[in-house]
C-alpha cells in the first residue's frame, strides 16, 4: 500500500467528521430540482468544501494502521508520512479533460465511467488523481454501480437525508455492498447500503488518541466474490430457489419462472442418452 492510498484512508475519516460538524450547511443543498433526483449541487458544494477547506491532513500526532484482507502485515504511518500530501484540485465530471481520462483508464480494471468527483493530488512523487463516487439517498440501500463498473477500493461518500436530518459516512465502495443483489435485466448491480457502510465502519474502524486503524473484515471474502465471481454467486442463489420446497404467492415472479424452467430443463436431460448427458455437462464446463 502506498503513500497516497494511506493518505486516502486517512484523509476520507478526516472529511467524514467535517461533514458531519458542519450538517446544517448540507441540509440547505437541494437533492431535487424539477422533480428529478439531482446531485449537481451536492458536488459543487463538496468540490469547494474537499478544495478550499479540508484539504490535507489536520491531525496532531496522527498514527494509521490499515490491515489488508488477506491479514498480511498492516499498513503503518504517521502524520509526518501523509503531511507531504494535499489536495490541490477538484474536477466535476465536466471538468475532466482527455489527459486525465486517460490516466484515470489505466488505473481501472473496468468499463470508464466520468466519476462524481477526481480529486488532484500533490504528492512528492508527482500530481496523482483519485475517484469518489457519491450516493446520496432517502434509502437505506439502493442499487449500485453495474457489475463493471464497480472498483471495489474506490471511496465513496454516502448521504442518507430527509427533510429534517442528514447523515454522513464514507468508505470504500466494497465497504458498502450488503451481498444482496436482484435478478439482472442488463447488466448485475449489486445493492449498496448506507447502514451497511456505516456499521463496517463502526465494527472495523478505530480511532482513538489520535491514532486511526482499519481492521480487513471476515465477510471481505464474501463481497470479493461477488464483485469478481458474480455469476458464481447467482447460480448458487438460483439452485437454493429451484430447490425450496416452500410455495410463496408474494414470491418474485422470476422464482416461480425460474422453476417452470428447470421443469422443462429436466425433461429435455431426461430424454438424452448417458454419453449426452456427459457431454452436455462437459461443454457447460468450458464457460467458466
Amino acid at each position: 500500500m502506498n503513500q497516497t492510498d494511506l493518505f486516502m484512508y486517512a484523509y476520507m475519516f478526516e472529511l467524514e467528521q467535517y461533514l458531519n460538524a458542519h450538517k446544517h450547511e448540507l441540509l440547505n443543498i437541494s437533492f431535487q430540482s424539477d422533480e428529478a433526483n439531482t446531485d449537481r449541487p451536492l458536488k459543487e458544494y463538496l468540490k469547494s468544501t474537499i478544495q478550499f477547506k479540508c484539504n490535507s491532513i489536520s491531525f496532531p500526532n496522527f498514527q494509521l494502521t490499515v490491515e489488508s484482507s488477506d491479514h498480511s502485515v498492516p499498513s503503518f504511518c504517521t502524520i509526518d508520512d501523509l503531511s507531504k500530501i494535499s489536495i490541490c484540485r477538484v474536477l466535476l465530471p465536466n471538468e475532466i479533460d482527455e489527459k486525465v481520462k486517460a490516466i484515470i483508464s489505466k488505473k481501472k480494471n473496468s468499463v470508464y465511467t466520468n466519476p462524481d468527483l477526481c480529486i488532484e493530488l500533490s504528492t512528492p512523487n508527482g500530481n496523482e488523481y483519485v475517484t469518489i463516487e457519491l450516493k446520496p439517498t432517502k434509502k437505506i440501500s439502493i442499487p449500485g454501480s453495474s457489475i463493471q463498473q464497480v472498483q471495489p477500493q474506490e471511496w465513496v461518500i454516502f448521504i442518507r437525508h430527509n427533510k429534517n436530518e442528514i447523515d454522513i459516512t464514507t468508505g470504500q465502495y466494497l465497504n458498502a455492498v450488503n451481498t444482496k443483489m436482484q435478478f439482472p435485466d442488463r447488466s448485475p448491480r449489486p445493492q449498496v447500503s448506507f447502514y451497511e457502510l456505516k456499521q463496517w465502519n463502526n465494527s472495523h474502524r478505530f480511532f482513538e488518541e489520535n491514532k486511526l486503524c482499519y481492521v480487513a473484515s471476515e465477510d471481505d471474502a464474501l463481497k470479493h466474490s461477488l464483485l469478481y465471481d458474480w455469476q458464481e454467486v447467482l447460480a448458487k442463489q438460483w439452485n437454493d430457489i429451484v430447490f425450496s420446497k416452500q410455495i410463496n404467492r408474494d414470491e418474485p415472479w422470476f422464482h416461480h419462472c425460474l422453476k417452470k424452467f428447470v421443469l422443462h430443463f429436466l425433461e429435455k436431460y431426461d430424454s438424452l442418452s448417458d454419453k449426452e448427458k456427459d457431454q452436455y455437462k462437459e461443454s457447460l464446463k468450458k464457460l467458466k
